[in-house]
C-alpha cells in the first residue's frame, strides 16, 4: 500500500462522527499485508505530528493536554484526512478555522483500529515497524500555561478558545 492508498482509506470516513468505525469496515476488506502497510504509514504520520506547536494547539483547543491527550489528538488529526493533517503540520494555527464540532480532535479508538483488525484476522499482533521519532526537531518548546506566549505563537487559536 502506498501513501495515496492510505489517505484514500482515511478519506472514506474523515467526515464521519465515528471515523474509527468506517476505518474498521474498510480495513476488514484488506489482506493482512495491506493492513500492516497501512499501520506503517499511520505510525510515520503519527510520529511526524509530534511537534511542540501542535501540542500547543491541542493544549489551547482542549484547555490543557497531557501526554495521553496529545496521543489521542494526533490520532484524531490523522482521522480528519490528508488536507487537514498537512495544513495543521504546516501551520497549527489553521485549526482555528474548524468549527467546534470538527475540533473534537480527540480519538483514542482510531489509533488502535488497524492492529485490532489485523489481530482478528491473523490471530496474532501486527508486526511492529519499530517506528522511531522523526529526525526533525520538534520545534521550540514553550510553557503552554503562559498565555502571552500562546497568544504570540498561536494567535488565531488563542482568540477562538481563550
Amino acid at each position: 500500500m502506498d501513501i495515496d492508498e492510505f489517505w484514500n482509506i482515511i478519506a472514506l470516513g474523515k467526515d464521519s462522527d465515528t471515523p474509527e468505525v468506517n476505518l474498521k469496515f474498510e480495513l476488514q476488506k484488506l489482506c493482512p499485508e495491506e493492513i500492516a502497510s497501512f499501520q506503517s504509514h499511520f505510525d510515520v504520520l503519527f510520529d511526524q505530528a509530534y511537534r511542540w506547536n501542535l501540542w500547543g494547539a491541542a493544549y489551547i483547543i482542549h484547555g490543557g493536554c497531557s501526554d495521553d491527550g496529545f496521543i489521542d489528538f494526533r490520532y484524531a488529526l490523522i482521522s480528519k484526512g490528508k488536507a487537514l493533517y498537512e495544513k495543521a503540520l504546516e501551520n497549527p494555527d489553521s485549526l482555528s478555522e474548524l468549527n467546534n464540532a470538527e475540533v473534537l480532535l480527540d480519538n483514542e479508538l482510531f489509533g488502535y483500529v488497524a492492529s485490532q483488525v489485523y489481530e482478528n484476522i491473523v490471530g496474532k499482533e501486527i508486526p511492529s515497524n519499530n517506528s522511531t521519532p522523526v529526525d526533525e526537531s520538534m520545534g521550540e518548546e514553550w510553557d503552554f500555561d503562559d498565555e502571552a506566549e500562546n497568544k504570540k505563537r498561536l494567535p488565531r487559536l488563542y482568540s477562538v478558545y481563550c
